[in-house]
């Protein structure tokens, strides 16, 4: 009766260790990922600005490349048509998408999201 008593005790013992040794390793974990410091915070909000930078770059920069679309073809023109301004039957907008023109539809005033479906 003496050793069943001393096991128990061990394995009681045993297993109080286990949940306060996983409940310390819970604290250390959860207070680790509390707050960042000022110098992550700094990185995270300098790449931020990184992104919406190159979003921009992405959207308005053409990198001199109008020179050649629109002044020396007249792309804009032949995309455009006759009937509005330009030369040529002109480029549907179902087609100039279909041929990989992209569009940006917030830049358009008033444009519907399903205009070219």
């Amino acid at each position: 009766m003496h050793n069943v008593r001393k096991s128990a005790a061990v394995l009681a013992a045993g297993a109080l260790a286990m949940v306060t040794w996983a409940v310390w390793a819970q604290s250390k974990k959860t207070s680790s990922q509390a707050t960042p410091s000022a110098n992550d915070q700094l990185i995270s909000n300098n790449a931020q600005e990184m992104l919406k930078q190159g979003k921009q770059v992405f959207r308005y920069d053409t990198f001199g490349d109008e020179a050649f679309w629109g002044d020396a073809l007249h792309l804009h023109q032949a995309i455009a048509g006759e009937k509005q301004g330009g030369v040529g039957p002109g480029v549907s907008p179902k087609t100039a998408l279909a041929v990989g023109l992209k569009v940006d539809l917030d830049a358009l005033p008033g444009c519907e999201p399903n205009i070219f479906a």
